[in-house]
């Protein structure tokens, strides 16, 4: 069963079995965004001779389709608005995987912090290398408002 509000859904083509489905979370003020222009606004947080900067370029995904993203936790953050506002389901197809990174994997190519992974569920995440086409977004999910909020 779903957690949330079904916001757009458009079907998987017949035979795409090779493509690979992950999840990316956004905000209500960015979700149109995304539907329009797709996902392209991402970067990888870096961290060189104590000072921090941005990789962008770099588009988060993960496996997990759970609103609970530990890495959203409001106790990390001073962003005024729910980064997990909306779940985009994303395919990638099987011609643009060689842009696609498990972070894990390739987290130690670049200068981050070393708390970096310690927020949330690294094992689950994922990098894409460019921009997610609109067309690769098969569903978009809102989350149900929480009781008192």
């Amino acid at each position: 069963m779903e957690n949330g509000r079904i916001y757009a859904q458009t079907a998987l083509h017949k035979g795409r079995r090779e493509a690979i489905k992950l999840y990316h979370f956004t905000s209500a003020l960015h979700v149109e965004g995304c539907i329009k222009e797709g996902i392209n606004k991402g970067s990888i947080p870096l961290y060189k001779n104590g000072k921090f900067g941005l990789l962008p370029g770099w588009q988060w995904l993960t496996e997990s389709p759970d609103f609970k993203q530990v890495w959203a936790n409001t106790e990390f953050t001073t962003l005024p608005y729910d980064r997990t506002a909306f779940r985009l389901t994303v395919i990638i197809p099987k011609t643009a995987q060689k842009q696609l990174f498990r972070w894990l994997d390739i987290c130690n190519k670049f200068p981050i912090d070393r708390h970096l992974n310690a927020y949330g569920d690294p094992e689950n995440w994922h990098v894409f290398r460019g921009r997610i086409k609109p067309s690769w977004i098969r569903q978009i999910v809102q989350k149900e408002a929480q009781n008192g909020s």
